[in-house]
């Protein structure tokens, strides 16, 4: 058994990449809920799970699919390329949202295997002051409330209905 791992509440961006430790046709049947009962019997959304054959991933590899499938920063995939390129037969990525929010503890045994942890890039939310005249001032007053034009329809709205009107004639008089 492996060293439990706490998931905080409200994780979010997270993927966590497990081997799948069994015999090809015993890999296929091993779904969420086996993999939950692995991670030591904890709840999981399925629709937050992968479980894929590696295989199956042909030219795009696993490490691809995390770059590109995933959203992982190739910089985290490069370092770990070479336990990556070693893994084979099936693998499990757990997304953050897997957990619904909820507090954790994965308790990770046989059949599966921890291998990393994966982090998305926080976006920087950090601004800059605006030094243009445009942005200097106070906003006052009241915006304009737009006001359609009453009794007026675009002339392209107009030709769309007479063509429509036209074809349901032409279909039902045939």
């Amino acid at each position: 058994m492996s060293t439990p791992m706490q998931i905080k509440a409200n994780e979010h961006g997270v993927v966590r990449l497990f081997a799948i430790d069994l015999p090809t046709l015993e890999a296929r049947e091993f779904d969420a809920d086996a993999l939950g009962a692995a991670l030591g019997g904890v709840p999981l959304d399925a629709e937050q799970v992968d479980l894929i054959a590696l295989n199956d991933l042909d030219d795009l590899g696993l490490d691809g699919y995390l770059i590109h499938g995933i959203g992982v920063t190739k910089s985290e995939v490069v370092q770990l390329r070479p336990q990556i390129k070693a893994l084979k037969g099936h693998v499990a990525l757990i997304r953050s949202a897997a957990f619904g929010g909820m507090p954790v503890t994965l308790r990770p045994s046989a059949p599966i295997r921890w291998v990393a942890t994966f982090g998305e890039v926080p976006i920087d939310l950090t601004s800059k002051p605006l030094h243009s005249a445009a942005a200097k001032g106070i906003l006052s007053g009241k915006t304009p409330i737009a006001t359609p034009q009453s009794g007026k329809l675009p002339i392209w709205m107009l030709a769309t209905f007479i063509l429509i009107a036209a074809i349901m004639f032409t279909i039902f008089t045939a």
